[in-house]
């Protein structure tokens, strides 16, 4: 089984040298994250938290950075490495934020891991598993019920290092209750919402599955804020009147998200 990276569009074989950093990256997360955990109940406290965060954000390596993506998009994305079984490999395993905390909430084994992050991920923990490309859309579609987000990280702040599909949310997740604090951990993705206020019933669907905050209730009314739509689609698919839907978000530059390498395997498929 070969190992790949994403570089310039195509997937290519990754060295041995970043396989084992990852690997070593992989064991230690857990410790990792334990440490943000404890700067986050603890740190704020004192006042001394967000410049610790701020700095280990800088640090790529230290904490991931991700891109939010659709439900779409992220099948789209399974498809496209999955045109050739040989190439590519996706692996599951325990949510680390959720193993970290001791807590376990709806789905629990959901953190997905790509590309050469599977085998990374496998080399030092048991509970990572293979899966097919059916049966990773249809969790990342049992997911998006629960009201997760996928999300693209990648290490070093590489577009090459994209190695997770984690399953985001606000409660639990690490890396993104540390977005909701200092920022510049999680970025747009390639869609953002466009909202139909003329078909909007104003259930408040949308303001309940949005993590984001970009949907609120205001003077009686929903109100949608732009600036604030990540494009994960949970308001969409959640909508009974059909208002919302994503298109492209305009001047986009993906971020970790590899819509170039999607774009081009999709078009060779079509041939």
């Amino acid at each position: 089984m070969a190992h790949h990276m994403v570089q310039d569009g195509k997937l290519e074989e990754v060295g041995q040298l970043q396989l084992l950093l990852h690997s070593l990256y992989a064991k230690y997360e857990p410790l990792i994250l334990r440490v943000i955990d404890r700067i986050i109940k603890i740190g704020f406290l004192r006042g001394r938290g967000k410049p610790i965060l701020k700095f280990m954000r800088k640090m790529g390596g230290i904490l991931p950075t991700g891109e939010v993506v659709s439900l779409e998009r992220a099948k789209e994305f399974i498809d496209a490495i999955s045109k050739n079984p040989k190439d590519s490999e996706i692996a599951v395993g325990p949510c680390v934020c959720q193993e970290v905390l001791g807590i376990k909430k709806g789905i629990h084994v959901k953190d997905m891991t790509v590309l050469y992050g599977a085998e990374a991920y496998k080399r030092v923990k048991s509970d990572y598993k293979n899966i097919s490309p059916g049966e990773a859309k249809g969790l990342l579609e049992d997911l998006q019920e629960e009201g997760c987000m996928p999300t693209f990280y990648a290490c070093m702040r590489s577009k090459g290092w994209v190695f997770v599909i984690c399953n985001c949310e606000s409660e639990i997740c690490l890396p993104f209750r540390t977005h909701q604090l200092v920022g510049g951990v999680l970025s747009p993705g390639p869609d953002i919402v466009d909202w139909d206020r003329d078909k909007c019933i104003e259930c408040g669907r949308c303001v309940e599955r949005c993590h984001f905050g970009a949907n609120r209730f205001i003077n009686g009314g929903i109100e949608t804020d732009l600036d604030r739509c990540y494009g994960c689609g949970l308001c969409v698919s959640t909508c009974p009147a059909g208002a919302r839907r994503l298109v492209e978000r305009e001047g986009y530059s993906n971020t970790y998200y590899p819509l170039d390498l999607v774009n081009r395997l999709q078009r060779e498929g079509r041939r």
